[in-house]
């Protein structure tokens, strides 16, 4: 794995970037990263990144991996992330939002 994307990832976890967005009263929850260029959803295990760098490069097998994964299991191991807590019925706008735009607005930076 490329220094670079251990240092991006480091970089991210250290700005306070990585967000968990925890619904009430479900307790549904999501993996927020603001990256350089956008808010994205990630899911750490199994992986997946709503990034370009995710779509393609880590899925044509050219990167192993994108720095907001590495950034959200670096700060779900050392315990460095922001809670955000909102309603239940933001989890599916934010979803739709992600899936059918790729842009985040109803998320904070």
């Amino acid at each position: 794995m490329s220094e670079d994307i251990l240092q991006k990832a480091e970089e991210t976890v250290r700005e306070n970037r990585v967000k968990l967005y925890l619904f009430k009263p479900s307790g549904r929850t999501l993996w927020i990263v603001v990256g350089k260029h956008g808010r994205y959803l990630v899911l750490p295990d199994p992986e997946y990144c709503t990034c370009n760098d995710f779509f393609f490069r880590v899925l044509s097998e050219e990167k192993p991996t994108c720095y907001h994964i590495l950034a959200v299991k670096k700060a779900v191991k050392e315990k460095i992330y922001r809670i955000v807590e909102k309603e239940d019925k933001l989890y599916i706008k934010i979803l739709r939002e992600c899936f059918q735009t790729n842009h985040l607005e109803t998320v904070e930076d």
